[in-house]
């Protein structure tokens, strides 16, 4: 699927219509990552569809996931290797949560150690979201209703954003 985005021709990728590969248009997105079912070892009410992670950011998806897995070196792992490597006790491991990783967040432990894939078919809104300086809490908001909406369709989202909560 082609778009215009900044004037010129782009060819958009999976996640956005208006982003092309490598260069992210200028608007916010949404996204759900799917996380392994070991992660289920971590919770008392276990999920039958499975265990998610909705997330926005305001670059690009692919650019995102990569921060995901980036060392503050600029070293980028492979979501397989570090998941192998959790595996390990953690004094052996090589990828483990006391590296220098680029992003650091609440849930990022349990994304680096349990991803398994993004999942734009999840995704309930069209990207890109537009920015709008009358409505600035408009991004959280559409996160919040998807991790609800989700979360009522039998899914497990591990993070806390919710649309009740804003």
């Amino acid at each position: 699927m082609a778009g215009f985005c900044g004037g010129g021709l782009v060819m958009a990728t999976i996640y956005c219509s208006e982003c092309e590969e490598g260069i992210p248009c200028s608007n916010q997105h949404l996204y759900v990552i799917q996380l392994r079912e070991e992660i289920a070892e971590n919770y008392a009410i276990k999920s039958k569809k499975g265990y998610l992670y909705v997330g926005s950011t305001s670059t690009s998806v692919e650019k995102r996931g990569k921060q995901n897995f980036t060392l503050e070196d600029g070293t980028y792992v492979e979501p397989s290797e570090v998941y192998e490597d959790r595996k390990l006790p953690v004094e052996e491991q090589q990828w483990s949560e006391d590296r220098d990783w680029k992003y650091v967040t609440k849930s990022i432990q349990k994304i680096r150690s349990f991803f398994q894939e993004y999942r734009p078919d999840l995704v309930l809104y069209d990207n890109p979201i537009m920015y709008d300086k009358n409505d600035q809490g408009k991004l959280e908001r559409l996160e919040g209703k998807l991790a609800d909406k989700l979360r009522n369709r039998g899914w497990r989202v591990i993070n806390n954003v919710s649309w009740k909560s804003n």
